[in-house]
């Protein structure tokens, strides 16, 4: 392709050796749990061919940063979609075009040795051909050797965001057990006018007891300048390069801030599921009123759930987006999140196999819409479930009320002349993964890497249009899923939980959604 590298700086904290903690969580489904629970006081010395030995030494070792040799250079998916390629981008960056090439370096993706000659992923499901096995998962995710706790990596990604320094020092100094936390940042910025996200107010030699100084040796910076950037999918998928084995996974805005002890509540929260495969996702509240100033405790007790699609776009285009989510102002199913479709790209939490199996696509650079359809879809063919949180642990600053001035700050649509054309082929190769066109999905597209960031076959994507109510054929969707999935959803399936709480069996559930208003 003709496309041009990044110029990155790559900020990698020395080892530090903190500690980290994971409670139990709450008693829903404690029969399950106490079964797998016990079944957890042993691991096979061979599975999957691999000797568990090695696995077990490396569940031991936090924090892993990502180290000088293990980055790679990788094609630039916006110049690689854009017209005219690197030629465009030394016209419309002639100060810059000596320097323009056409590759990127990025962190290789986490892939040890340990887990057996066809990798992390095989190992856990064959690559999405299956469901994983217990025997699996328990190999999966560091504990740290001396409180043996569950860590937590937390990816931010931030275009020219003001906010971002704010939002890391808030997911460390609210948690409980800040030691156990990583955080890997995407820093995309103008050196020139941007403050830099994980810079403290002054320089730790002076006021070592600044957040970011008492944490700095748990936050990588991945950054890069933000013209050469192509949106968040892209910046995501940078991140997602940057986790190294934790047990759990979070993803959040740049613009957001946590509730005290978040991280308790919401490790608790995803084991009241019992589900290995659960991933907590919804849309998050306005921060106005939300957040207690004096002990920071969540002011909130509604809960936010993802049930509203929509077709948008036209020509190449096309789409399928979620919409903004339905408010319950006192959840429904009380003791456990609540099941839904759908899931949202600004907050995120679960176990990290899931991100080392749907990890975000390398190819969809400059889209915006649609991106949280699309890893809806790959992770539920993967065999994952999305459940709406029923405590809320952050909070987000929207560009309304008091901070309406945010309307005007940089977003990455400011390089949309420099990437043109990029757009219509990421949401054609998008399309083409998810086939939510029908017949009228894209014959050709870009088709690369698909083992990687395509399907899996645990679950197929015609079982989740049908139960569903999506219509690829006439680009519609059933109206009011909202009256299903608000409670009888998670009555319906919940009970067809796997009996090794790997997943929900959805071969077992017989069941199309069809508007209720027009039966």
């Amino acid at each position: 392709f003709g496309i041009v590298a990044l110029t990155v700086v790559v900020v990698i904290p020395s080892y530090g050796g903190p500690d980290h903690h994971g409670g139990d969580g709450s008693t829903f489904f404690a029969g399950r749990r106490a079964l797998r629970n016990e079944g957890s006081r042993s691991i096979p010395a061979i599975v999957n061919n691999v000797d568990t030995q090695p696995i077990r030494q490396l569940q031991t070792i936090f924090p892993v940063h990502t180290a000088e040799d293990d980055f790679e250079e990788i094609d630039h998916p916006g110049m690689a979609f854009a017209s005219s390629g690197l030629e465009r981008a030394k016209i419309l960056l002639p100060e810059k075009a000596d320097s323009l090439s056409a590759s990127i370096r990025v962190p290789k993706f986490w892939n040890p040795p340990e887990y057996g000659p066809d990798g992390v992923r095989s190992f856990l499901g064959n690559n999405g051909e299956r469901f994983m096995t217990d025997e699996e998962a328990r190999l999966f995710g560091s504990i740290d050797p001396n409180t043996k706790q569950e860590t937590i990596f937390v990816s931010v990604a931030s275009y020219r965001d003001p906010e971002c320094t704010a939002t890391v020092e808030s997911i460390f100094a609210r948690a409980e057990y800040p030691e156990r936390i990583r955080v890997a940042v995407v820093d995309q910025m103008e050196e020139s006018e941007d403050p830099r996200c994980t810079e403290p107010t002054v320089p730790c030699l002076q006021d070592p007891n600044q957040v970011l100084c008492k944490f700095a040796h748990s936050i990588d910076v991945y950054r890069a300048p933000a013209y050469l950037m192509v949106g968040p999918v892209f910046a995501r998928h940078i991140a997602h390069r940057m986790y190294r084995g934790e047990y759990y996974a979070m993803q959040v805005d740049a613009h957001v801030r946590f509730v005290q002890d978040w991280d308790t509540d919401i490790i608790q929260q995803w084991k009241s599921t019992n589900n290995e495969m659960s991933v907590l996702s919804t849309y998050l509240t306005d921060i106005d009123r939300s957040i207690d100033p004096y002990n920071f405790q969540s002011l909130r007790r509604d809960r936010n759930v993802l049930c509203v699609i929509e077709y948008g776009g036209t020509g190449l285009e096309r789409r399928l987006s979620l919409q903004r989510p339905t408010k319950q102002l006192e959840p429904s199913i009380q003791g456990s999140p609540l099941l839904h479709p759908f899931w949202s790209a600004g907050f995120s939490f679960s176990r990290g196999h899931f991100i080392v199996s749907v990890p975000y696509d390398q190819y969809l650079p400059m889209l915006f819409q649609g991106e949280e359809s699309s890893i809806a879809i790959r992770g539920f063919t993967f065999g994952y479930d999305f459940y709406a949180p029923e405590r809320s642990v952050s909070f987000h600053i929207y560009a309304i009320k008091k901070n309406i001035d945010r309307r005007n700050r940089h977003k990455f649509w400011e390089n949309d002349t420099l990437y043109k054309g990029a757009l219509e082929k990421s949401t054609s190769r998008l399309n083409g993964i998810t086939g939510l066109l029908g017949s009228n999905t894209p014959s050709s597209y870009f088709d690369l890497e698909l083992d990687k960031y395509g399907l899996g076959h645990v679950r197929s994507k015609e079982q989740y249009f049908h139960v569903f109510g999506i219509h690829p054929e006439s680009e519609s969707v059933e109206g009011n899923l909202c009256s299903f999935v608000q409670k009888d959803m998670h009555e319906k399936f919940t009970p067809y939980l796997r009996p090794d709480g790997i997943g929900i069996d959805y071969d077992k559930i017989d069941f199309a959604f069809h508007d209720p208003k027009e039966s």
